[in-house]
């Protein structure tokens, strides 16, 4: 089975990440038959980098969607074939592992073509006449190993670029048919062998075990041809011998080659179009990973994702409509998100998922180790705005204490430690400041962007104010937003600066203010989700 995927919402803050983290870390604890693995949605912010350092903890990769890829639902380390191997190997590897079709690859593993059961059976089952080895010579060695024979004369490496013929026919006739070059395949005829011999065949298949006389393989030996004795009868001898071209020299090299990354639908389409029913999937050195076949896209798969910290469409990857969410962490509104059947969704009042992820590792009896308990606690200390948001309970400030005695640090120091991570060696940016921590919100028919940028600096970000202003233009332009609203929040005077572009009527009306100065100051303000964007949605509903 695939891995499940653990992530939080677009513009992850420091709860997103450290939250999905701490999750993962968890559910491969406790839930050993699948494998969970964090990611997260967009860059990571300051104070996140800071404390993942600070306590050694690996951050989690950036992912751009969770639509269905190749690697999904391909086969893994598939069977493959070298080029020089000979056909016949190659059809036994098939039916031993009941394959289809099988990679051809070179000496490093990589991709130059498919072999498939239609060029096999094209080989073998054409009964009216034996192959030859006109087109594509092969040398003695290959002839003697497809026909389990030993070489008691002649050079191995010498190539055989003749006809084949059987020797049935009376000597005499069977002379006058021969060519300097051929094969001649033969039971104990003590005549035939001879005479062949002398009439120019580059190679004598001498059949049933019967060893020829020490005088023929002398003669074969002055006239420089060589000699196989093979195990098997006449009739099966000369159908192997058209099995032993090199599979390099009978594959397909217009074949569908697909990369592990790429997107199922696509590469679907390409397959479906294609005169065979499986593509190669090589990674970007073009060695081999997989392989894809009609039946595993009629079967598909859903990738599987945890969402933490949101649960709506807007909000999370793209493409989540088409992924199977098994779980949902969250401390906001029920959202839109769907699923096929039932699942553990834990949604609770509180102020930090962070605090939600403590709260289960302490139902589940597992000891949180040290680095996931000081990620987890700067979440939840970034969230709570260091436990002054009116969205904290008392869950939360349990779990911080809890958290910061396991870490041995006083919460509140370490949360204004986590806060100025924010500012050290940073330029300023509107567009990361617009940007950086903003969430989409459906209300009714309109789409709303909230941002909030939490300082212990108001004055500073203030100060380019107009530059701001003009990034949140660019974004209301940019995805027709019907309004683009910033919390720029003062953690130390515990409010928030509002600025607003877009339909700053209804702004204004939902949350009581005037931005008649271009901006307006709401003390106490500190939570997006409880005193923004709920008065937001109920006045763009209405």
């Amino acid at each position: 089975m695939a891995p499940i995927l653990v992530f939080g919402h677009k513009n992850p803050d420091n709860d997103s990440i450290a939250s999905a983290v701490a999750y993962a870390h968890l559910k491969n604890l406790t839930d050993p038959g699948n494998i969970y693995v964090p990611a997260r949605l967009g860059p990571v912010p300051r104070e996140t980098t800071w404390v993942f350092a600070r306590f050694g903890v690996a951050l989690p990769e950036e992912i751009s969607h969770v639509r269905t890829r190749v690697r999904d639902v391909m086969t893994c380390d598939p069977i493959t074939v070298r080029a020089e191997e000979p056909m016949l190997m190659a059809g036994r590897i098939m039916r031993e592992h009941g394959v289809r079709g099988l990679p051809v690859v070179d000496a490093d593993g990589r991709a130059l073509g498919l072999l498939s059961e239609r060029v096999l059976a094209e080989r073998y089952l054409d009964e009216t006449e034996i192959a030859g080895f006109q087109r594509m010579p092969v040398t003695v060695e290959a002839l003697a190993r497809v026909l389990d024979g030993e070489l008691v004369c002649g050079d191995s490496n010498t190539e055989i670029s003749g006809d084949v013929l059987v020797g049935a026919a009376e000597p005499a006739t069977l002379a006058s048919r021969i060519r300097p070059g051929d094969t001649v395949i033969v039971g104990d005829r003590l005549r035939t062998q001879p005479t062949v011999i002398e009439a120019g065949v580059a190679l004598l298949v001498s059949t049933g075990g019967f060893s020829p006389a020490a005088s023929v393989i002398e003669l074969a030996r002055r006239h420089g041809a060589a000699v196989i004795v093979t195990p098997h009868d006449t009739y099966s001898a000369a159908r192997l011998v058209s099995l032993a071209h090199a599979s390099g020299d009978l594959m397909d090299v217009d074949v569908l080659v697909v990369g592990p990354e790429a997107l199922l639908s696509e590469s679907a389409e390409d397959l479906i179009a294609s005169t065979h029913r499986e593509a190669i999937v090589a990674d970007k050195d073009g060695r081999v990973t997989g392989i894809l076949t009609r039946t595993d896209v009629a079967r598909g798969a859903r990738r599987r994702v945890v969402l933490v910290d949101h649960n709506e469409v807007a909000q999370s990857a793209a493409g989540i409509e088409d992924a199977g969410v098994v779980e949902i962490v969250d401390h906001h509104r029920v959202g839109d998100i769907q699923t096929a059947g039932p699942i553990l969704f834990l949604n609770l009042p509180v102020g930090s998922t962070a605090t939600i992820v403590a709260l289960r590792y302490e139902q589940l009896g597992v000891e949180i180790p040290v680095p996931m308990a000081g990620v987890l606690l700067s979440a939840v200390l970034t969230d709570t705005v260091l436990l002054k948001s009116p969205t904290t309970t008392d869950a939360d400030r349990r779990i911080a204490a809890t958290l910061a005695e396991t870490v041995g640090v006083d919460a509140l120091e370490f949360g204004m430690e986590t806060f100025r991570s924010r500012s050290v060696g940073e330029v300023f940016s509107a567009v990361a400041v617009v940007g950086a921590d903003a969430k989409e919100f459906r209300a009714g028919d309109r789409t709303v962007l909230v941002a909030q940028h939490e300082t212990v600096d108001l004055d500073t970000v203030m100060g380019h104010a107009d530059e701001i202003r003009a990034a949140m233009e660019e974004r209301l332009v940019a995805h027709g937003f019907e309004a683009v609203v910033l919390m720029a929040t003062d953690i130390v005077r515990e409010g928030s600066e509002i600025l607003a572009v877009g339909n700053t009527r209804l702004v204004e009306r939902a949350l009581g203010i005037t931005l008649g100065g271009g901006s307006a100051w709401m003390p106490g303000v500190l939570s997006r989700k409880k005193q923004v964007v709920a008065r937001l949605i109920e006045s763009f509903s209405r």
